[in-house]
């Protein structure tokens, strides 16, 4: 489990970021009991807490990890109006968002990086494995140069910098 700093924008009557890494069943309570408080940011960070949890679970393919990321991203950060501290709030919602999918996805990239420079060391064939890396970074940075919003400007760069010392 980890624990997330709270938020600057908790001084405007905005909730910090939830625990990260919590049960589900813990979420959906929360969350249940947001709705019924009217509280519409509590349950923006809940649902961006849940579904980050979800993402980061060791067990799930990229793609589904993606989805939750997206999903996140897309539903629950974005902002219900548009006075300064409300937009504040939920880019910062969307900054955890886009911390946690870079973090997943180098965490990723670098299990890939390490297994392809072992198998360059047995001797593999090169073209093999750049096939590989090809398909690996293909399903992680998706197609083209465009970066994800899930990503940050950082994180696509690292992403790009193994990806290119195999393709």
């Amino acid at each position: 489990m980890s624990t997330e700093a709270p938020m600057n924008a908790a001084q405007d009557n905005f909730p910090p970021m939830p625990e990260i890494g919590r049960p589900d069943p813990y979420y959906m309570r929360a969350i249940a009991d947001a709705d019924q408080s009217g509280d519409i940011h509590l349950r923006a960070a809940l649902k961006v807490a849940r579904y980050i949890t979800l993402a980061i679970s060791p067990k799930l393919p990229w793609e589904e990890k993606k989805r939750y990321f997206a999903h996140a991203l897309k539903h629950h950060c974005a902002t219900p109006s548009q006075d300064e501290a409300t937009l504040k709030y939920y880019e910062e919602l969307a900054d955890t968002v886009r911390k946690y999918a870079g973090a997943e996805a180098l965490r990723l990239a670098s299990q890939e990086d390490d297994m392809w420079a072992a198998r360059t060391a047995l001797g593999q064939d090169r073209a093999l494995i750049e096939d590989d890396a090809e398909a690996f970074f293909g399903r992680i940075l998706g197609q083209g140069e465009q970066r994800p919003d899930f990503f940050t400007d950082g994180d696509w760069s690292q992403l790009k910098l193994i990806r290119d010392q195999w393709i």
